[in-house]
């Protein structure tokens, strides 16, 4: 058998690697991805709000989950701009410690438990 000596060129790989790289920012040459500060929304904006924030898990069953894919969609539609699900958990919160009409069928539905 003989041996064959192949020669790559990865030229245009690296030409595109680094054309890629600057189209992202903070992952350029040089930079860190993570530079300590709040990251910004997945659309280029940055975060309305700049506290810092707990990051939480959620166990759903699939009825649950696409019943919270409806909701998030209704509420697209409702407000007529994009609405993440974090955003509509953090809504749901807020409405349900700032309106009694709103924690009531929460408390009942829970008392029942949570297949209820």
């Amino acid at each position: 058998m003989t041996r064959h000596d192949h020669q790559v060129d990865t030229g245009g790989v690296s030409a595109l690697l680094e054309g890629l790289s600057s189209r992202f920012d903070g992952e350029g040459a040089g930079r860190s991805k993570d530079d300590g500060k709040p990251s910004g929304r997945h659309d280029g904006k940055p975060s309305q709000e700049t506290v810092s924030r707990s990051k939480f898990t959620a166990l759903l069953s699939e009825p649950d989950a696409l019943a919270f894919d409806e909701l998030a969609m209704v509420l697209r539609r409702r407000t007529g701009r994009r609405v993440d699900k974090a955003e509509v958990l953090r809504a749901m919160i807020a409405a349900a410690l700032d309106d009694p009409a709103v924690l009531e069928p929460l408390v009942r539905k829970l008392r029942r438990g949570s297949e209820a």
